[in-house]
């Protein structure tokens, strides 16, 4: 039996159309969506460890530290007892634990850049707090708090005048390098000031300052200093004969924290109140006098060659400076007594008076 051909489709298939409608927000609305997505990115991001204070807290702890350290220097006992007894206070007022506090500088010290934001307010409110208390009247008696950079004995000190030194492969070198002008001179002297303190005590507090200067025909010239636990720190420079008549072309310098391996790695350091003093050699009088005359070659005839008498200069020995002060004459009269008195005698009678 023979079968009909099929029928061929006469329709048309429409192909699909493009998505021209809107989306439809999730179930619950947009801002459902945005506070779901902003957990998972929190979740996803790293967060402080456990048991380790927060910034804000860790800041507050650090300003009442540094008080105390202060407060203990002025206590009429031993040093180490008395800062011992305030640091615990402030552990005691805050309610952490040592552990805590130490457990949070590891981790802060670790962060640069956190940390470094931090020690900036803390320094802020250290020194606001001790103005209160009266604690910086002894700074006002410093021969060189008031200097300017002008002068022939100036601060040129063009950094910050805060840092933080950890000891960590990042921030364990704070450096700088200035490059000498026209205001410099041979022979200057310098001397590279600041204040430093260690966060907490430690055995390896230890870090090393230097200061180089290095001058033409390839001279150069340093100084070192070890900076352990003292809050004040010099570093004084005078050149010798050999480079003082050299001009310097740069000064250079940097505060390095040793990374040691030991069991207890040295604590940040922070270094305040920097300054780089330069003081210009003074010119010998002889110098000033020829200057003078260069200005005005017309004042040195202006005096006569005898206008002063010339004194003799001659030393004279002992006896004649004697016998060459004057001499006082002085006459002694005594009287004599004409009608002399004996007792033995009687009255004597007088004579050479006249008769009535």
């Amino acid at each position: 039996m023979k079968k009909d051909p099929p029928t061929p489709f006469r329709g048309r298939i429409d192909p699909p159309a493009p998505l021209r409608g809107r989306i439809d927000p999730p179930k619950g609305g947009w801002g459902v969506f945005f506070l779901l997505l902003t957990l998972f990115l929190i979740s996803c991001s790293p967060s402080r460890p456990r048991g380790i204070l927060s910034e804000e807290k860790m800041e507050d702890v650090l300003v009442d530290f540094h008080l105390a350290q202060g407060m203990s220097e002025t206590q009429n006992e031993v040093p180490e007892l008395a800062r011992y007894k305030y640091i615990q206070a402030v552990f005691k007022k805050h309610r952490i634990t040592e552990a805590e506090f130490d457990s949070s500088l590891v981790y802060y010290s670790g962060k640069a850049e956190d940390f470094t934001r931090i020690y900036e307010n803390v320094v802020q409110r250290v020194q606001a707090s001790a103005e209160r208390l009266g604690l910086e009247a002894t700074s006002s008696q410093d021969m060189f708090s008031s200097l300017t950079s002008e002068g022939d004995t100036a601060n040129i000190w063009l950094g910050k005048n805060f840092c933080c030194v950890v000891a960590n492969p990042v921030g364990c070198v704070y450096d700088f390098q200035l490059k000498a002008d026209s205001t410099f001179r041979p022979g200057d002297k310098f001397i590279w000031r600041f204040k430093s303190q260690f966060v907490a005590q430690s055995m390896n507090n230890e870090a090393i300052a230097l200061l180089c200067f290095s001058y033409d025909t390839d001279t150069t010239a340093s100084v070192t200093e070890l900076v352990r636990n003292r809050p004040d720190n010099e570093l004084r420079y005078y050149p010798d004969k050999a480079i003082d008549s050299l001009a310097l072309r740069s000064i250079s310098g940097f505060i390095y924290l040793p990374l040691t391996k030991g069991i207890e790695p040295p604590q940040p350091l922070l270094v305040s109140d920097i300054m780089l003093i330069r003081m210009h050699k003074p010119a010998p009088a002889d110098t000033l006098d020829a200057k003078k005359h260069q200005a005005s070659p017309a004042e040195a005839d202006t005096l006569a060659a005898d206008t002063f008498a010339v004194q003799n200069t001659e030393r004279l020995s002992p006896l004649q400076m004697r016998e060459s002060q004057p001499k006082r004459k002085t006459i002694h009269v005594v009287k004599e007594n004409p009608n002399p008195i004996h007792p033995e005698r009687g009255i004597p009678q007088r004579t050479g008076r006249r008769k009535r």
